[in-house]
């Protein structure tokens, strides 16, 4: 993916990304207003001096104002349009629609965008490689080791053998072939830095990295959290394949191995005022109990392979940092730094990577080096000012 300029985005991106129909519509307005960024040139006040009317100008008008009065045809008022023209013709003032109308307008406009989404997931399905999703998860992983997020040989690479995919257990919990295919060609982080209490290593808050090479994950991957405390809550749709495992208040981050699609939102559940959501239904006061069991269903759906290239660029382009908490992983944003010992760190790991080479004259062991010790002073420092403060 071509390293581009890019304006600086809220948390949670790159891991939270808008629905396909927003970018699609973005990348829409984007082509339709190129002409835009053209130079026009100056303005110049005598550039019209020189117009002289045609003697055909007349006719022209005239022409024009029969075709729109032959246009104005009452089979071309609609139903709906006539009440309008009538209170107008009795008034004298435009009136506004009813209530009533203005919500069959809403609910035509939430048709339109549904129709827009079932052809996009279409379009995603169609364009699906499992093997470049693969890749590009693999690249990502690769590159936090590679910028010393995780330790170096902390990796574990297909074929796995030691331990395997148990594959007998995942069909019997119910995931789908495909499922456990990819399963069988994703690497893996090392249990050592990916259990429940490692945070250090997260790349996502309170997250971690689904390994199923590990039973546990196998089973917590069919009913993640929040959705096993559930009373009731049937399993996930067996074609969903966690990518990551949310603890309390961390994130989903689910491909769809029909469609190749991510759906990624945080544990509390998605926002509800989207297409995605509006696509199953409105739920009435007495159902959202069991909305919630398959409000995955209705999460914002991204391209896999556009997801993980974005996520790519965000760390590559250093616009997220690896290495501290998740939570501060954006060196333009201090709403998530609850003290200046954390906003020093961040500068300073951003400061460091540029004096490291990143990324084209990279010097890895020199920059755990240097940050080790960074990081130990900075703690050090914080400490003797907050035992000071305190006497």
């Amino acid at each position: 993916m071509a390293d581009v300029l890019r304006p600086q985005k809220p948390y949670p991106w790159p891991w939270g990304q808008p629905s396909i129909l927003i970018t699609a519509a973005e990348e829409e307005r984007r082509r339709a207003n190129h002409w835009l960024d053209a130079d026009l040139g100056e303005d110049n006040d005598d550039s019209d001096s020189d117009y002289v009317q045609s003697d055909s100008s007349d006719a022209s008008t005239s022409d024009s104002d029969e075709r729109m009065n032959n246009s104005t045809l009452d089979s071309d008022i609609s139903e709906s349009e006539l009440p309008y023209i009538r209170a107008d013709a009795q008034t004298g003032w435009p009136s506004s629609p009813t209530p009533s109308l203005k919500a069959l307008e809403e609910q035509a406009d939430w048709d339109r965008k549904i129709v827009d989404l079932i052809k996009a997931e279409q379009d995603v399905a169609a364009a699906y490689e499992p093997d470049e999703v693969v890749s590009l998860i693999t690249q990502l992983y690769k590159l936090l080791v590679t910028m010393g997020h995780w330790p170096e040989g902390s990796l574990r690479y297909p074929p796995h053998t030691d331990p395997p995919v148990n594959e007998e257990l995942a069909v019997q919990l119910g995931y789908t072939p495909a499922a456990v295919s990819i399963m069988r060609q994703l690497p893996y982080v090392s249990s050592n830095i990916n259990g429940w209490y490692d945070d250090k290593y997260e790349i996502v808050a309170r997250t971690r990295i689904a390994d199923y090479t590990n039973d546990h994950h196998l089973k917590e991957g069919r009913r993640p959290y929040p959705y096993e405390y559930l009373d009731g809550c049937p399993d996930l749709d067996p074609w969903l394949l966690p990518l990551m495992l949310p603890k309390r208040y961390g994130w989903h981050v689910m491909l769809d191995t029909n469609l190749g699609a991510i759906r990624a939102y945080d544990s509390e559940g998605p926002p509800c005022e989207t297409v995605e959501w509006r696509r199953h239904g409105e739920v009435p006061q007495d159902g959202w109990v069991k909305a919630r069991w398959t409000e995955y269903r209705r999460a914002a759906l991204v391209p896999a392979a556009r997801y993980f290239e974005e996520v790519i660029y965000a760390y590559r382009s250093l616009s997220r940092l690896p290495v501290i908490k998740a939570d501060y992983n954006d060196p333009n944003d201090n709403n998530f730094l609850s003290t200046d010992e954390e906003r020093e760190e961040q500068q300073t790991l951003l400061t460091l990577y540029h004096e490291c080479g990143w990324p084209d004259e990279w010097r890895r062991e020199e920059f755990v080096a240097k940050w080790d010790a960074k990081k130990e002073e900075i703690v050090e420092k914080w400490r003797r000012l907050r035992a000071e403060h305190s006497k």
